[in-house]
Parts: structure tokens; C-alpha cells; sequence
């Protein structure tokens, strides 16, 4: 049932292919060939999963445009800008694909929208990084005058939001140096590209795949211990 629920979401195919892709980079380590063909044709795929991808990366800021003074100005600001960057990053995509499907010729514009494409990316996951970081601080801070009871009960009590955090901030730190290898910014190996790909889009597929159905409420004691 899990399984059906995930690949019923558009997204969720959006990442399993992910994986499938950047396993045929591995496999490939960037070499012509049949797995090279899998991963260009795999990848022009997923493509068609983002087509209004750019308008729901805006939709935060559409919806409330005005900054929220609950939230700290620069977390604030930083959100917006990850919207804006993440919108970048799909609408260069959504450019990329429609040269795919002979909507577009001009390649000097498909090779700036597939750079500015990335290079949203990794800006919008750098800016993941830092409000994950900024969250976990918020959490596991000792507050002043707290003793170490309090302090270790309230850990226990926020283990399922820090480890939640601590699984968004791997990935975000994944993603941005995915971005980085795949602009070549740094001289890796596409087998070393292909590997932060693979992590990204299982930690993708683990977070998009449904939750499983609580624990009885004979063991949830033991599970929170556990947790």
C-alpha cells in the first residue's frame, strides 16, 4: 500500500527515476555506451514531472508575500530566496526539456538556462544547509539556567523533530555538493557524481514514502526510548 501511495505522488516517480539515473552514472563512470544512453534518456524523463514546478516553488511567496515576524529576518529572508532560487532551478529545467521536445533551437540559451538551472539548485540547497543548521542549534541548545534533567527530557522529547532535521540537513548538504559536481566546479570523477546523486535520491525516496502506522500503544513507550 506504502509503495502504491508513493508512486501515485508525481514527485515520488520524479525521484525513484532520479535514483535509476545517477545508478546508470555510476555504472557508466561517464563512458559511452548503452547504461550512458539509460541515463540521458532517464533523465529527459523526469522532466516532464516538472512542468509547473516553477509556479509551486513561488506559491509560498504568492500566497504570503509579507515577511512573518514570528521567524527570525534573515531565516525570513532566506526562505524567500530559497523560493526564488528552487523556481530558477525548474524553470531553467522546463527550458532544457522543451529543447528535448523541439520547442526550442536556440543552444546558447538551452546551456545558460541548464547552468542557471544547477546553480539555483545549489544555492537553494546551500540555504537548506543553514536553516537546518539554525533549527538543530534551536533544539538541542541548552537554555539558560536549564539543568541537565530538564535539558535531557526535553531532547527526548524533540528526538523525532531533531532527527527529522538531521536527515534534512544531510540532504541538503548531499544536494549542494551534487549541484557542485555537476556544474564541475570541483574535478570529480562521474562516478563520484553519480554516487552524491544516488544518496540524494534515496534520501528523496525515504522522505516522500509514506509513514508507517504507529507502533501499539503497548510498545510505544519502548519505541520512544529507542527513538
Amino acid at each position: 500500500m506504502g509503495v502504491q501511495q508513493f508512486l501515485d505522488k508525481s514527485d515520488g516517480r520524479d525521484k525513484l527515476l532520479a535514483t535509476v539515473q545517477y545508478v546508470a552514472m555510476f555504472i557508466s563512470a561517464g563512458q559511452p555506451g548503452d547504461v550512458k544512453k539509460v541515463q540521458a534518456s532517464v533523465a529527459a524523463a523526469r522532466k516532464v514531472f516538472r512542468i509547473m514546478r516553477p509556479l509551486e516553488s513561488l506559491n509560498p511567496i504568492i500566497q504570503n508575500p509579507t515577511l512573518n515576524s514570528n521567524r527570525p529576518l534573515v531565516l525570513e529572508l532566506l526562505a524567500k530566496l530559497k523560493s526564488v532560487l528552487m523556481a530558477i532551478y525548474f524553470g531553467g529545467d522546463n527550458i532544457v526539456w522543451a529543447s528535448q521536445a523541439g520547442i526550442l533551437q536556440n543552444k546558447t540559451l538551452i546551456l545558460r538556462a541548464q547552468k542557471a538551472s544547477l546553480y539555483g539548485w545549489a544555492g537553494g540547497s546551500v540555504i537548506g544547509v543553514i536553516t537546518e543548521l539554525h533549527e538543530l542549534q534551536g533544539l538541542t541548545a541548552r537554555r539558560v539556567g536549564e539543568v541537565e534533567e530538564v535539558y535531557q527530557a526535553r531532547l527526548e522529547k524533540n528526538g523525532a523533530e531533531i532527527t527529522r532535521h538531521l536527515l534534512l540537513l544531510v540532504h541538503s548538504l548531499v544536494q549542494a555538493l551534487l549541484a557542485v559536481g555537476l556544474l564541475e566546479l570541483r574535478p570529480w570523477k562521474p562516478r563520484t557524481v553519480g554516487m552524491l546523486g544516488i544518496i540524494a535520491s534515496a534520501l528523496n525516496c525515504y522522505m516522500l514514502f509514506p509513514a508507517l502506522p504507529a507502533p501499539a500503544k503497548a510498545s510505544t513507550k519502548s519505541f520512544a526510548k529507542v527513538a
